[in-house]
Order: C-alpha cells, then structure tokens, then sequence
C-alpha cells in the first residue's frame, strides 16, 4: 500500500506540536477517550486539548466514534485512525530525544543500517537475546530494590531500546536519491 505524501505530511505536522505529541501519547495508552478525558489526564485546559483533538481529526490522524450525552451537551468520542502508525512515530520521536540525552552524557549510543534478508535473519535471533538479556536485568533490578528496603534506595537509569525497520519499500525508493 502506498502512503500519499499528503497523509504523511499530516502525520509529520501532528508532531510538530508538544500538546499534539502528549495528545496522541494518551490516545495510545488508551483507545477511546474524549477531549475532557484527555485535558484531565495532562492537565491542559479543555479549550486547547479541544482545538489540538479538532486539528488531529481534521487530518485523519484521530476519527471520531461516537457522541453522548453529558449534562445536556454533545461530548465527541475519538480514537486514533492508525494505532500501529501513531505507536511507530511516537516511539521514533521519543528515542530520538533519548538517544541525544544520551548522546550528550555518553557520547554517540545509536546505529542506522541498511541490512540485507540475510542480515535481518541473522539479526532476529540476536536481537531476542539482546531483549531478554534487558527484561532479565530489570527483573534482577527490582529484586535488589525490594531487598533493600528501609534502607536508601539507589538511583535507576532507564534504558529504552529501538528496534525499527522499515518494510515499506514503496517509501523507501520515493526517498533514496
């Protein structure tokens, strides 16, 4: 399937926008909800969740499900048009921002690679390994710090780990030069 640049273009200026961001992080966790959901949920005055849910429905980004009834005035039901999508650009967005954190403190911690079908099928196996390898140590985490209770508890460092392809070779050659 194709994706018009017109649609993309939306989906990149929803991102355009911090409340729009928080807006669609919301809608992620969960499903269907109204602006006087979302505005309790952020703690953003009703009027502006209202205009940015209004914005992102306009796009196609968010599609309005159902209306009720609420102390006799119409309240608009919405969810996210595409999770799968909205889940895959939040995410990109988010590690992005935490790999120049990291790139600040740490120096440079990520890696883009064009691979192969032998290269991805070498990779699965390692990349299972790798996650885990993660869940592993954040269990263990919790362990010592439950163990350690009534004494001060350590500082944690929160690890996020992206792993992304992009199948969709119909952007792909639109993109390549």
């Amino acid at each position: 399937m194709t994706v018009s640049h017109a649609a993309t273009g939306s989906w990149l200026h929803a991102l355009g926008h911090p409340y729009r961001v928080e807006i669609l992080g919301c809608f992620l966790a969960n499903g269907t909800a109204t602006p006087v959901d979302v505005a309790a949920v952020l703690r953003l005055p009703l009027g502006t969740v209202s205009y940015h849910v209004r914005f992102l429905a306009q796009r196609g980004i968010l599609r309005l499900t159902g209306h009720t009834q609420r102390r006799g005035v119409s309240v608009h039901h919405y969810q996210l048009a595409d999770r799968g999508r909205a889940a895959s650009l939040l995410w990109g967005l988010r590690a992005r921002l935490l790999v120049s954190d990291f790139e600040r403190e740490n120096g440079r911690g990520d890696l883009t690679a064009a691979l192969d079908a032998d290269a991805i099928a070498e990779l699965e196996p390692l990349t299972s390994i790798y996650i885990a390898r993660i869940g592993e140590l954040g269990l263990q985490t919790r362990e010592r710090q439950a163990s350690a209770e009534g004494s001060p508890r350590f500082p944690l460092t929160r690890v996020a780990v992206l792993l992304a392809t992009d199948e969709d070779h119909s952007l792909q050659s639109s993109l390549s030069p």
